[in-house]
């Protein structure tokens, strides 16, 4: 590689590495002094090798996550699978070289906390899956990773409107509750920040500019697609990340990380993703 490339490794090629991946070679395509990136992404499915390679990431089939422990030395790594106590410890001993790691978290680890969450929010590690995520956290940090807690993630071909097109949305008890969200690619701009400035150990918080209630957003996605109001399910049995009822403000890290979200509200977000038919 020459001497401004570098070596950016996804764990897990999903929906937030194949945002962050298009950023990356369009920034330097844009920009012929910026970095380069040379990119690789683990599966572990040689079925996905063509669909991964066609994102411009080599794919690196793996068993196991020390298979690839030589391609994470001196590499930035992305950590993007979901908690799972025996894989983070392989990939956390796999990665101890990495120049630098970015863990994908989630703001599950506020638990049941309600209203107002912001960087110096107090996590709440009693429910079981707030608990994996502070758990996988930690285990990252001590491998010099910096943090990124994100809300729910839409966007590239993903998000509510395609629920609510199939018939499978239910609206959260009575829809008042807040949810935050963040458009993908406003994630994988902050991260490429995060990347950049390599602040080992930090924790940043995700998220849009307009925290909204679940009834605010569905009532005016269902407009505009012209469908019928859903029927709502009792809270308890929403699945968990349904069941939270937090405004998150991520407006600090934000402005640490120098990133001026392009979808800064959920209009601006679903408008685009209608307007591509994503």
């Amino acid at each position: 590689m020459s001497n401004q490339e570098k070596k950016l490794v996804f764990l897990g090629v999903g929906q937030v590495a194949r945002a962050l991946a298009q950023i990356v070679l369009d920034n330097s395509q844009a920009d012929k002094t910026a970095s380069n990136y040379k990119l690789f992404g683990t599966t572990r499915s040689a079925e996905r090798v063509a669909e991964i390679r066609k994102l411009g990431i080599e794919p690196l089939i793996i068993e196991t996550f020390e298979v690839v422990a030589t391609h994470l030395d001196d590499a930035l790594v992305v950590v993007s699978f979901p908690p799972n106590a025996e894989a983070d410890d392989a990939a956390c001993r796999a990665a101890r070289n990495a120049a630098g790691i970015v863990y994908i978290s989630s703001t599950a680890v506020y638990g049941k906390r309600e209203g107002l969450v912001d960087e110096n929010t107090d996590v709440e590690g009693e429910s079981p899956h707030a608990k994996a995520r502070l758990d996988a956290e930690q285990k990252w940090l001590q491998v010099g990773a910096s943090i990124v807690r994100a809300p729910g993630i839409y966007g590239g071909g993903n998000g509510m409107h395609h629920r609510l097109l199939s018939g499978n949305y239910r609206l959260p008890g009575d829809g008042s509750n807040f949810v935050s969200r963040i458009h993908v690619h406003d994630l994988a701009s902050m991260i490429v920040s995060v990347l950049e400035l390599n602040q080992r150990g930090r924790i940043y918080l995700a998220g849009d500019n307009q925290p909204t209630t679940h009834r605010e957003i569905v009532e005016w996605l269902v407009q505009r697609l012209n469908l019928p109001f859903p029927d709502s399910i009792p809270l308890e049995q929403c699945h968990y990340t349904q069941r939270g009822n937090r405004r998150v403000d991520a407006s600090k890290s934000i402005k640490e990380l120098g990133v001026t979200l392009k979808f800064p509200t959920y209009k601006d977000g679903y408008s685009h993703e209608l307007n591509m038919g994503t």
